[in-house]
């Protein structure tokens, strides 16, 4: 139809300037068929075939699309400009004289009244109609996709360009007619020299109130200004029209003057991106969006202000903030600003985020419903400061409520216990930077009720308490000397203290009584259980159970996928991509691992790598899990929190670590063995029997079980994933703990090392040194050389972490022990242990280990119970005789 048009208008136009602008429109108009047509197969190949959108030929080449309609829009408004359409109606009507009403038919003017000139008008301009249905076809693709995939941003983003090309456009086309009708409404000699196809009128001083400055009474000015001039009738002229002139540098033109003081408000988009400003929504008022729109509500990414300041940059659904954002609130009083970023639900802040208040307080952690509410860290003031804190712990509707740790910078003190509305309150455990330690009941955030306080040099008090730090009531005071006083005791510890009542002298059989009091320690504190139960709580929540245990296993490791997955697809637009290898982890945690059958030790290791990928990546539940109880237990036991009473509670909380997140593990894998359990192997593996058997997880020696197997434990699956982690604040309360008996213990291997080998084996009673064999000489003034390779592995003891490693390590020690001496052994020789043992006790003062007293205790507390019956439990015990 438009070509027909093209070809029967070129030989009645009159004026060369409207033929020669007819020709070049359509040639844009040729270039925009082949490119509608090639939209048509691509959306027939995309309906039919291959459900591909990046195929589509609007989303591959839609530059190509965009730059076609600009051009094109551009020659059809210079030809409406130069009155083209009103030269086309003669030949148009003569053409249509038979069919007229096909004419009216193609046109999206349906109004009878209607000229052929803007009949024809409308039919030319109708091909750009197709930009607002290329945006919604390529909107509603895109809401086959998640939000935050960069499949819905880039459809989104093309869309987004055909929409405001389309809005672009209808304004050119509306400046056209302005043009138009200004050169219709003054027509003349002057104002037909002042008319070009390019040329578009912006205002003229015939309806506004512009004058020259000093012109005479009767002077008469005109003013035109135009895109590219400004023109005035008389000689003499002034620019004395600044708005007009702002109005144009700021690209705002107007088709009429506004009447003064009436404001027209626009309805919002239906789906697009566009900037609004709120009028009647209570919650929106007077607030401006510019983003996305879905439906009349803004839906996607978009910037929401309000006017006194507040601004949300981030992702809404329906109408409402949903997903990750950044909220700023500005305090005028502090001159500073609110700021949160984070996630958010249904328009409140809901799950993770950080929010930073402008008092200087940071809190991390969960929300709902705009509260804390969770698991949180919140940070107060600086170090700098007059109140420096830090809580970690349980929040509820903004509320300090359940298990938390408070460190109290200023006055050098820690808090680990409950708390009740911002109070502690219950069972708590407080220690201090000057070493003062008290356990016990709390009220309205006060020492109050039975408690247990220690000191520094060991003194013990055991009874009432009414505020913090202050006695009142019955007890029992212990001194580090072992005299007692028991009786009725008042005041301020380290202030005073009046005492009424009996004073006790031990005797020669009660020595072990301040023992006893230590053994005590923990009673009054919170257990471990309690510890920490909105983190695990989450992390059940987190796999779609309510209530931990109880759920679907299938919908747990559903869940997991579909966490990696978004996590993936936000990281492709990062600017940091993520890894090969990560990638391949990550691929490997989104499977389901399949277990049919009988469960193997292949199972149970193929368990164990997927345990240590997934803590491994915070992306993953059981990652996220660990890493925040990593946190947790830093918080606790760094700084004033190293205090060497705190040992017992460190050890209880890791055991109590392991056995919680045992039973996450034996949720998601159902087919593995209660705690306890013995896994048979699959293939029995032969010692050789001159070295010494190494149990390495085995319930005992091929000679003591007929059917050896694995022994399933909580610590043996996570601690070597757990402990590294956990492993220098643990090592540090050790350390301190046996700190006296470390310094005794290293003054004599100092002293001992000071002898030559010789000497020393001859002062360990070592008499014949023959056992080295043949090659090793051994001198009176020699010394580290004998034995170097065992002393050398016993060294690797302090680089190792989980006590089943350090167990290895002693064991391989005894074979190198046993592999040097074996060319002077006879066959089938056995150490006893007269014989090993001072040949071992050389090993270790060689191997001048700084705190192996520490290494000893940690393995003696943290090692699975099972072992210390077997070959390795005998070896660790002749190290710890040693000691």
């Amino acid at each position: 139809m438009h070509s027909i048009c093209f070809l029967s208008a070129k030989d009645n136009l009159g004026t060369l300037t409207a033929v020669q602008l007819l020709q070049d429109m359509a040639t844009k108009f040729s270039k925009l068929c082949y490119l509608i047509g090639q939209h048509g197969t691509s959306l027939s190949n995309f309906l039919r075939g291959s459900k591909d959108a990046s195929n589509l030929s609007v989303l591959e080449h839609s530059n190509i699309f965009l730059d076609s309609y600009t051009e094109y829009s551009a020659s059809l408004c210079n030809f409406l400009v130069m009155g083209g359409f009103s030269l086309l109606s003669k030949p148009a009507m003569d053409f249509f004289t038979k069919n007229q009403e096909l004419l009216q038919n193609l046109s999206y003017i349906k109004d009878e009244g209607t000229t052929i000139p803007e009949t024809l008008s409308s039919l030319f301009f109708s091909p750009i109609i197709r930009l607002h249905e290329y945006a919604r076809l390529l909107l509603k693709l895109a809401m086959c996709f998640e939000v935050s995939s960069t499949e819905y941003k880039k459809l989104q983003d093309c869309s987004t360009n055909y929409d405001a090309l389309a809005l672009a456009l209808n304004r050119k086309k509306k400046e056209a007619e302005y043009t138009l009708g200004f050169w219709k409404t003054f027509p003349g000699k002057m104002t037909d020299s002042l008319r070009k196809p390019e040329r578009r009128l912006i205002c003229e001083s015939s309806n506004r109130g512009l004058g020259l400055q000093n012109a005479g009474r009767f002077s008469v000015n005109w003013f035109i200004l135009f895109n590219d001039a400004l023109v005035h009738a008389q000689t003499k002229w002034l620019r004395a029209i600044s708005q007009a002139v702002d109005q144009a540098l700021r690209g705002v033109y107007e088709s009429s003057p506004p009447s003064s003081g009436s404001v027209i408000w626009q309805d919002p988009p239906l789906s697009r991106s566009a900037k609004y400003t709120f009028y009647k929504d209570p919650r929106l008022k007077d607030a401006t969006y510019d983003g996305r729109w879905l439906a009349g509500k803004p839906h996607g990414r978009g910037v929401l202000k309000w006017p006194d300041g507040r601004v949300y940059d981030g992702e809404f659904r329906n109408g409402l903030e949903d997903g990750f954002g950044k909220y700023t609130i500005p305090k005028k009083s502090l001159r500073k600003e609110d700021c949160y970023l984070g996630y958010w639900k249904d328009g409140k802040m809901c799950g993770q985020g950080t929010f930073w208040y402008a008092n200087g307080e940071v809190y991390e952690g969960c929300f709902q419903d705009n509260n804390r509410h969770g698991h949180g860290l919140l940070r107060s003031g600086k170090l700098t400061s007059s109140s420096p804190s830090m809580f970690i712990g349980q929040w509820v509707m903004d509320k300090k409520t359940g298990y938390g740790v408070f460190d109290d910078i200023t006055r050098g003190e820690k808090y680990m216990g409950m708390w009740q509305d911002d109070f502690r309150q219950g069972n708590g455990l407080v220690v201090t930077q000057f070493g003062l330690y008290y356990e016990g009941a709390f009220s309205t955030n006060k020492m109050m009720g039975c408690g247990v306080l220690l000191s520094e040099d060991d003194t013990v008090y055991e009874g009432e308490f009414s505020d913090d730090w202050t006695l009142n009531g019955k007890g029992v005071l212990q001194m580090s000397n072992g005299d007692c006083i028991e009786g009725v005791f008042s005041g301020e510890w380290g202030s005073g203290i009046k005492v009424s009542g009996t004073y006790l002298k031990p005797s020669i059989y009660e020595g072990e009584k301040e023992e006893t009091k230590t053994l005590k320690l923990g009673r009054l504190s919170v257990p471990a259980d309690e510890k920490w139960k909105a983190v695990f709580e989450e992390c059940w929540q987190q796999l779609g159970c309510e209530i931990p245990g109880k759920g679907d296993p299938q919908k747990a490791w559903d869940n997991i996928a579909v966490v990696i997955t978004a996590k993936k697809r936000q990281q492709k637009g990062s600017p940091e991509p993520l890894t090969r290898s990560h990638t391949q982890t990550l691929e490997s945690l989104e499977r389901i691992p399949q277990h049919n059958g009988s469960f193997t030790m292949e199972k149970y290791e193929k368990i164990k790598t997927y345990l240590i990928n997934a803590c491994e990546t915070p992306m993953h539940q059981l990652g996220r899990l660990v890493e925040t109880l990593v946190a947790v237990y830093r918080m606790t036991y760094v700084g004033v929190g190293a205090n060497r009473r705190l040992l017992k509670e460190a050890v209880r909380e890791i055991k109590s670590y392991l056995e919680r997140i045992f039973q996450l593990v034996r949720f998601l894998f159902p087919d593995l063995p209660e705690e306890g359990s013995t896994i048979q192997a699959s293939t029995i593996v032969k010692e050789n029997p001159d070295k010494p058997h190494i149990c390495n997880g085995r319930a005992g020696s091929g000679s003591e079980s007929p059917e050896p197997g694995y022994v399933v434990t909580s610590s043996g699956l996570l601690l070597p994933v757990l402990l590294p982690r956990l492993y220098p604040p643990l090592f540090m309360l050790y350390a301190l703990e046996h700190e006296k008996e470390e310094e005794t213990y290293w003054e004599c291997v100092l002293r001992l090392n000071k002898q030559p080998d010789t000497a020393l084996l001859a002062f360990l009673g070592v008499q014949d040194i023959n056992f080295l064999g043949e090659n090793k000489k051994v001198l009176p003034s020699t010394k580290d050389s004998c034995l170097s390779s065992a002393v050398e592995c016993l060294q690797q003891i302090s680089t190792t972490f989980t006590p089943s490693d350090k167990l290895k390590v002693i064991q391989q020690t005894f074979e190198e022990i046993t592999q040097e001496a074996q060319e002077s052994l006879k066959e089938g020789f056995l150490w006893s242990m007269d014989e090993l043992f001072p040949v071992f006790l050389y090993v270790v003062l060689r191997a001048r280990i700084r705190n192996l007293g520490s290494e000893v205790h940690l393995i003696e507390d943290l090692m699975d119970p099972y072992l210390q019956h077997g070959e390795q439990g005998i070896m660790f015990t002749t190290l710890k005789v040693k000691i």
